[in-house]
């Protein structure tokens, strides 16, 4: 996913916390009041027919085709078992959240339908809940522009990475709560970070000072998180150990009730009620055994009462499925089985061991927590705080806030009220920069590239670091080569302290961006660029580039790549090559023409035909000579009245491919720039891949009408995807072409003009050699060096 950062917007007026669980979900929001004066932070409690103090269920209910979403939330989940038959609808979609851990066991991820990949999933309930956020605000603020006066501050789990907070990110932005994925209206946090900031006016209550640590402890759904941060003046906090979390939330002790039932009635009599009743077994977990069993448990059994499952009341469906002596003893109970306190206990304790052995291990590492907080929906269990008290109650003060499943809500919205409550963090993976070295003996042979040179990790930020917000790692770098004007600057991170390579088995990669425009004027290899990591946010991770040659700050493009568990070397340096060439009968006029000995027409269009070959031929040995896995990808539009795209999303390693697409075809017709424009944005939006920076060669010898609506159209949705066309126009004659100078100044506007580089140029060329140069020359200015 690549994206640029846009500005911070100066106008933020409400800060909505949202808290997307993998069992429950919800959302608080406040307005800003100036002067820090005291805010009234909501909680939502109303869900469309459903009210529900805190959080909503995460699940949705489609229709038969997948593609509606017909009921979300706790209103997917409320079919109490009946006799009668109803409309057959699929089971609902759950537990989807669990695909963005990286560390989620597979039994764990719920099979999703072919048509419902987990993107979708969470695209689509988030634009449901995101459809009663919008509702609130305007209610409570009538004329708020949500997208633009509304900041987002989404809580996640500690153990999310920077690729799955980007998928998120494009799952927000899809839902339509976010107008564009540079957005810094969206911002993240972690649940623990989002609680203990929450916790801090607890801290006062308890009469806590300036210095104490504490242990923050948010027990979800699907996940359980930890983090200890220290009180600093000023009501700010830091993180003094690497925060922790695994999987072993209150949706586990739901599995361990199941497991018993398949005990009781056989493992494939349940496996067949899941597949065919799956809203019996929602109506059982959360209408019986959770309201009724799971949260009211307190581990005491003197005042526990067994409880009755009735298999004909609770989960008819259940019983044609059960055979052999299951049957036999079930029926000799009739149909009833009492939970007794043992086995209520045996669902519980697995699952608050793991939770305890986390709680000690992060203990371990900081001998002077004094207070422990207990916050989230699980935690809310008396049972399990019964147990932590037990467990750790004469080693830390322990406190549970009233109302603790809100705590991640409230916290977000704090924290988004004032950020810089954050001072410090620990990083929780290393980070570094891939340089390229001069090959030496003792490195290994299999790495050495056609230059003599070999890749490495070279290390920037190493994790366990306590680092302060505004603290920056830097590293400088220089160019490879005394003409390269061009620097791909490809970052990785990585679970180790460092590495030694950049395609280790637990390094993963970042991102990338391009710095350009470098001076090669009398400089040589003596252009180095100081290369800036900033940990702003939870959010983002913030790269500059300086050169150290002549201060100028140069134009990034940062983007974040995609994670499938392996290295993989990115293609962010790759392009789409999309030439859209004027083909109308004023260029069968042959006052142009190629140079003698090529295959084609003898004209002006051969002429530009020829020049694309060459430019062509230009990006293969250069993609060649650098020796990397670049792959560009090129589309060629022959325009006239009417467009005709000759090929489109082609990689192209035969110099001889473009003479053979090119055979035959001769000029005709009149002339549309609109039409060419408008074939433009449809390959553009067919083939879009954010690793790939779109290249555009528009060639005309005429004039037409400005498509200035169509233009404008396609460089803002590209430039909200993060991915500004970079749009090229040449006319081939002496004359000019007002058009074309203004096409390529309305796509220069899309683009960040701060940084003195033009991204978007016009040419006017008079000839054969003169348009050839200046296809060239593009092709050229496309070369990405690595640094050193």
């Amino acid at each position: 996913m690549e994206f640029a950062y846009e500005a911070a917007n100066e106008d933020i007026r409400v800060v909505v916390g949202v808290d997307f669980g993998t069992t429950y979900s919800g959302f608080a929001y406040t307005y800003i009041k100036e002067n820090k004066e005291k805010v009234e932070i909501i909680v939502n409690e109303e869900w469309g027919n459903f009210k529900s103090p805190n959080k909503t269920n995460t699940a949705l209910q489609y229709d038969e085709t997948y593609r509606a979403v017909v009921k979300w939330g706790a209103d997917a989940l409320s079919s109490e078992p009946t006799k009668r038959k109803r409309i057959k609808l699929p089971k609902p979609v759950e537990y989807f959240k669990f695909y963005l851990g990286d560390d989620v066991p597979e039994e764990k991820k719920p099979k999703l339908p072919p048509e419902v990949p987990f993107e979708k999933a969470i695209t689509d309930f988030l634009h449901e809940i995101g459809k009663i956020m919008k509702e609130r605000i305007e209610n409570s603020w009538p004329g708020i522009d949500f997208c633009k006066h509304v900041l987002l501050v989404f809580s996640v789990p500690a153990e999310f990475n920077e690729i799955v907070k980007t998928k998120m990110r494009k799952c927000i932005y899809d839902a339509g709560l976010i107008r564009s994925l540079g957005t810094l209206n969206l911002q993240f946090t972690t649940e623990p970070e989002a609680a203990s900031v929450y916790c801090i006016n607890r801290l006062k209550e308890l009469k806590m000072e300036t210095g104490v640590t504490y242990l923050v402890v948010d027990c979800g759904g699907g996940t359980v998180d930890l983090t200890v941060r220290k009180l600093l003046k000023d009501d700010r906090i830091a993180e003094t150990t690497e925060r922790t979390g695994g999987f072993c939330g209150g949706t586990y002790v739901d599995d361990e009730f199941l497991k018993f039932l398949e005990k009781k009635a056989g493992k494939s009599a349940v496996k067949l009620l899941k597949e065919k009743h799956y809203d019996q077994v929602n109506y059982m977990v959360h209408k019986f055994f959770c309201p009724e069993v799971k949260i009211h448990f307190r581990g005491k059994e003197d005042d526990f009462k067994a409880i009755e499952f009735d298999f004909e009341k609770k989960c008819p469906a259940l019983i044609q499925y059960i055979n052999g002596p299951e049957r036999d003893q079930l029926e000799d109970e009739e149909w009833v089985i009492d939970l007794d306190f043992a086995t209520v206990k045996s669902f519980f304790d697995p699952v608050i061991e793991n939770i305890i052995n986390l709680i000690t291990l992060q203990l371990s590492k900081c001998s002077d927590c004094s207070l422990m907080f207990l916050v989230g929906g699980f935690s809310e269990s008396k049972y399990l705080q019964h147990r932590i008290k037990e467990e750790f109650g004469d080693k830390v003060k322990i406190a549970i806030p009233p109302n603790p499943a809100a705590s991640v809500l409230k916290g977000a919205c704090l924290y988004g009220l004032d950020m810089k409550t954050v001072a410090t963090r620990v990083l929780k993976w290393s980070y570094g920069v891939l340089v390229s070295e001069v090959w030496q003996a003792g490195d290994p042979l299999s790495r050495k590239d056609s230059n003599g040179r070999i890749d490495k990790f070279s290390l920037l930020a190493s994790k366990a670091t306590e680092a302060d917000v505004d603290k920056e790692f830097s590293a400088q770098v220089s160019p490879v080569f005394p003409n390269q004007t061009t620097i791909l600057v490809q970052f990785y991170y990585t679970s180790e302290h460092d590495s030694t390579y950049c395609d280790e088995s637990h390094v993963r990669s970042l991102g990338s961006f391009i710095v350009s425009g470098l001076p090669i004027a009398n400089s040589g290899l003596d252009r180095r660029v100081l290369l800036t990591l900033r940990f702003a946010s939870m959010e983002s991770t913030v790269a500059t580039a300086k050169s150290l040659h002549n201060g100028d700050v140069y134009h990034t493009a940062f983007s974040t790549l995609p994670d499938n568990g392996s290295f993989q070397n990115p293609t962010v340096a790759g392009f789409h090559i999309i030439f859209v060439l004027d083909r109308s009968s004023s260029m069968s006029n042959s006052d142009k023409k190629p140079r003698s000995g090529t295959p084609f027409c003898n004209n002006r269009l051969g002429a530009a035909f020829e020049a694309t070959d060459e430019f062509i031929k230009t990006r293969i040995n250069s993609i060649q000579g650098q020796n990397t896995n670049i792959n560009d990808i090129f589309s060629v539009i022959l325009f006239d009245s009417s467009p005709e795209i000759l090929f489109e999303n082609q990689i192209i390693s035969d110099i001889d491919f473009i003479q053979d697409k090119f055979k035959n075809k001769a000029p005709r017709g009149g002339t549309s720039f609109r039409g060419a424009i408008r074939e433009l944005e449809q390959v553009i939006d067919k083939h879009f891949n954010a690793f790939r920076l779109n290249v555009i060669m528009f060639l005309s010898d005429g004039e037409d009408g400005l498509p200035e609506d169509e233009l404008k159209n396609i460089c803002q949705k590209n430039k909200e995807k993060g991915s500004p066309l970079y749009f090229n126009t040449i006319h081939f004659g002496s004359s000019g072409s007002d058009i074309l100078f203004e096409m390529a100044n309305i796509a220069q506007n899309y683009h960040d003009t701060s940084y003195n580089s033009t991204q978007c140029q016009y040419t006017t060329t008079a000839n054969t050699i003169s348009l050839i140069n200046t296809f060239t020359n593009v092709a050229n200015s496309l070369l990405l060096y690595k640094s050193v």
